[in-house]
């Protein structure tokens, strides 16, 4: 079984660097931080589907995927993930 908190933890050693994954209750979701940057957050929504969220954007959700049930599946969808986050975080950084 794959929760957001182990996607998390994929994801932030793709990211690599400082970035750290920390798991929420029974693993329903999983938060991603990096020093001076925006604290991310995955979660499974009422439809199923994977999200991203970024704390402080206002606009709430960065990107959602659907449910992957392979391994090839997964890795797709946690190097998505990563790229989101990078280019928020350049984003976020320009502004």
């Amino acid at each position: 079984m794959t929760t957001p908190a182990a996607v998390a933890d994929r994801v932030a050693e793709i990211l690599g660097g400082r970035w750290k994954a920390a798991p929420g209750p029974w693993e329903s979701y999983g938060r991603l931080d990096a020093p001076e940057a925006d604290t991310y957050t995955l979660h499974v929504d009422d439809h199923g589907e994977l999200c991203l969220r970024a704390n402080l954007d206002p606009t709430g959700e960065i990107a959602s995927f659907r449910e992957v049930r392979t391994p090839e599946g997964i890795k797709a969808v946690t190097e998505a993930i990563a790229e989101a986050i990078r280019q928020h975080h350049t984003t976020a950084d320009q502004e």
